[in-house]
């Protein structure tokens, strides 16, 4: 970074100082959503300027709203963000610590979150304190506790708390939901769903030795409350961090909120009775394991309805071409991933991690047929393409609509994700009590409902 840039970076940059201390906790704040006229412009802040971070304030730009503010530990993703949109955005303030960003900044509407997962839950807890709604990129939480937290404390300040579903906006997803709610294939009692991830590193031990700290990173500030471990290189940052317990949640945690998005929302599951680990490649006490089959079992969603048995297979793990027919002679092969819902009448397969790839095959058909095609589909029309997520999310908020209106199904979904997560770490079949938000007889596994970043976690459930 030339001196030029870095000194103009750091006139607009109120970097903060260690995670221990510097500001006030939200406990200092009672903060409650700000009145607004309906239709007015948004201040948005946004935390996290990479990755899907990008893909925030760019939303925010398109929607006309104001970028008041935007976080991130790299100085190379603030600079870069804010070169991208310095003319629409001429007043962009940046941050290194969002800490600072709320205690400066008070007059912010709405903040999304885009950050490693572990980061999610603290730095909603604080946009919470001051009145801001906030939208998370998919996974909402890194906890169990963490979700009944959020949940809580959207509640105490009256602000809205999404989690981000771009799947949900595809016309065919959505048609898929109506279609299935409606029976097409009848009563489900069992979900397949599968991913070639992880693409980055699992099954691992933490490496020897650290590396320098690179000048334009702020690594404590990206510990985030985590347990401090020295910082190397092509390790954690920006990309690999996934595959580490401290951090994120494996595949499960990275792709499952998409890839189970429809079963979710079209059957209406609660959360798991039970979740184990059939099978869990080179699990280590800090990584998920390499490859896992994940085993959640379902009482019936409805009466008169059996249970649901769900089974989760990634690192390249797919279902038994053998209990699937219809999927191979149509395709020849399952796809790199998908999710797969079989009823008493048929099957409906999602052929993609997005959403927009549809086959079904009823009783007494042989081969899956295109979703689009099939005449049983037909009767319910596509729905017209909507926005996408993060714009759904400011378009609620300035029709003074916040809450979600189609959010019943993402706690649940959280929790089977989550468990799953805690499954791959805790050998056997696991109990879960979702109403105490507790394991039955395992204090192994409840010790992994808490959240794993002690720092954070005292900022989280405070007041």
């Amino acid at each position: 970074m030339n001196t030029t840039t870095r000194r103009r970076f750091l006139g607009t940059l109120l970097a903060g100082g260690a995670m221990a201390g510097g500001c006030r906790s939200p406990a200092a704040c009672d903060g409650i959503a700000r009145r607004r006229s309906a239709g007015s412009r948004l201040n948005v802040a946004v935390i996290g300027a990479a990755g899907r971070g990008e893909a925030c304030w760019r939303a925010v730009c398109a929607s006309g709203d104001r970028l008041a503010a935007l976080c991130d530990v790299d100085e190379r993703a603030l600079l870069a963000a804010r070169d991208a949109v310095a003319d629409a955005q001429p007043g962009l303030k940046l941050y290194k610590d969002f800490r600072v960003l709320f205690e400066v900044e008070r007059e912010i509407d709405a903040v999304l979150i885009a950050t490693p997962d572990h980061g999610h839950a603290v730095q909603a807890a604080w946009a919470m304190a001051r009145g801001c709604h906030v939208f998370i990129e998919p996974p909402l939480v890194h906890t169990l506790s963490e979700m009944e937290a959020l949940t809580r404390k959207a509640r105490r300040h009256r602000v809205a708390l999404w989690m981000g579903d771009e799947p949900a906006t595809r016309p065919a997803f959505r048609r898929a939901v109506t279609l299935l709610r409606a029976g097409i294939i009848g009563t489900v009692t069992e979900i397949h769903a599968w991913t070639a991830r992880p693409v980055w590193p699992q099954g691992g031990h933490r490496p020897e030795g650290s590396d320098p700290v690179p000048p334009e990173l702020d690594w404590e500030l990206w510990l985030c409350g985590a347990p401090p471990r020295p910082f190397k290189q092509r390790i954690y940052h920006r990309y690999n961090w996934r595959g580490w317990c401290d951090f994120g949640g494996g595949a499960l945690g990275d792709i499952g909120c998409q890839l189970l998005g429809l079963p979710f929302r079209a059957l209406g599951l609660d959360a798991p009775r039970a979740v184990s680990a059939a099978e869990s490649d080179e699990a280590t006490s800090e990584m998920y394991p390499r490859a896992s089959r994940v085993e959640a079992f379902f009482d019936a969603p409805a009466r008169r309805q059996p249970p649901v048995t769900l089974t989760w297979h990634d690192g390249g793990r797919q279902p038994s071409a053998i209990r699937l027919p219809e999927v191979i002679r149509s395709l020849g092969a399952l796809p790199a991933s998908g999710c797969l819902l079989a009823g008493e009448g048929g099957v409906w397969l999602m052929a993609d991690e997005t959403g927009e790839r549809h086959r079904v095959a009823l009783t007494g058909e042989t081969r899956l047929a295109d979703a689009e095609k099939h005449e049983a589909c037909t009767l319910a029309p596509l729905p017209p393409k909507g926005a996408d997520t993060h714009t759904r999310f400011l378009d609620a908020l300035r029709a003074g609509k916040p809450e979600p209106a189609d959010a019943s199904h993402v706690r649940a979904l959280m929790e089977t994700v989550l468990t799953g997560c805690v499954a791959q770490r805790v050998p056997g079949r696991l109990a879960w009590n979702s109403r105490k938000g507790r394991f039955a007889g395992n204090d192994d596994a409840n010790r992994l409902v808490a959240s794993a970043c002690a720092g954070g976690d005292a900022l989280l459930h405070c007041r």
